[in-house]
């Protein structure tokens, strides 16, 4: 486990303020996903399906190949088998 700079720091989804401010946002999740990248994990987890699509989507759009998966994935048994959220299989 590698925990990401800034952690804490939102990646700019939160219910409309990506409709309002796409730009901000567009900005907010990709100073995520290069904080993810910098980790070099091969999966980011996270408890949040809004944050989770956003930064699965700036992840595949940026060509970076790190599965983005919910907390309880990893929790249940064979959680790591199907594909991760914004990939199909």
């Amino acid at each position: 486990m590698v925990e990401m700079a800034e952690p804490e720091i939102c990646c700019g989804f939160g219910g409309t303020f990506c409709v309002k401010y796409p730009e901000i946002s567009g900005r907010m999740v990709s100073d995520k996903v290069k904080d993810i990248d910098a980790t070099k994990a091969n999966v980011v987890l996270a408890g949040d399906l809004g944050c989770l699509l956003n930064i699965a989507g700036r992840l595949l759009r940026e060509g970076i190949h790190v599965d983005a998966r919910h907390i309880a994935e990893v929790l249940v048994e064979g959680g790591m088998e199907g594909p991760p959220i914004g990939k199909v299989a």
